[in-house]
């Protein structure tokens, strides 16, 4: 009789494992609820809105390396991004806690159409050094292949956040640091929650 009790619930078991490595709620959606994938570009803005525009890139004088900060313009919505899984799938939709490289496209300069973002210990603008600035492209104009993630952060929060994953180091958050005129993206322990907005065209295979 136990076997016989224990076979429907083997077989249910059976049915539902699959559904968990496709569960949807694992997926980052944009602002108007679609997954977010490799084949567009968003803009980057914050989940508050008010709080200013989205993100920007600023040259830092060094060639080819520019910082990463925020448009002070709530109205703005930054320079688009292109999140890459670092993991492709078939169907290249980004994943929560998934790695990711992320990078400004259309990026017209002699450096390279796109610069991808990674942490730098250099610093804009003589900030204070007791922050970790996200850098993107660097003074070589080669690629840094930083890696990042995106995560939800508390339940009541409307929103993701982004994390900066480097070597075996556990991630880390980044956030806003204001300094003199400009707000910058950089490590920190007060998360900058973020939603994605879609820049409505298409992005061309590049080598």
């Amino acid at each position: 009789m136990q076997v016989l009790f224990l076979l429907p619930l083997l077989q249910l078991l059976v049915i539902s494992i699959p559904c968990i490595s496709i569960d949807p709620t694992q997926l980052v959606y944009d602002v108007e609820g679609k997954e977010i994938t490799s084949d567009f570009d968003y803009y980057v803005l914050p989940a508050n809105r008010g709080n200013g525009g989205g993100l920007i890139y600023v040259p830092s004088g060094l060639r080819c390396l520019n910082f990463v900060a925020q448009e002070s313009n709530n109205t703005r919505f930054g320079k688009p991004l292109l999140f890459t899984p670092l993991k492709a799938s078939a169907n290249f939709s980004i994943h929560l806690s998934s790695d990711v490289f992320i990078e400004f496209n259309e990026f017209n300069t002699f450096c390279t159409k796109r610069v991808d973002w990674h942490i730098t210990n250099r610093l804009p603008e003589s900030s204070p050094a007791q922050h970790q600035h996200v850098a993107a492209g660097n003074e070589d104009g080669v690629k840094s292949f930083g890696v990042f993630r995106i995560e939800k952060h508390d339940a009541n929060m409307v929103g993701y956040k982004l994390v900066s994953c480097v070597g075996k180091t556990p991630c880390r958050d980044l956030g806003l640091f204001a300094y003199k005129d400009k707000t910058w993206l950089t490590i920190s322990d007060n998360p900058f929650m973020v939603v994605f907005k879609k820049a409505h065209y298409f992005v061309s295979s590049l080598a």
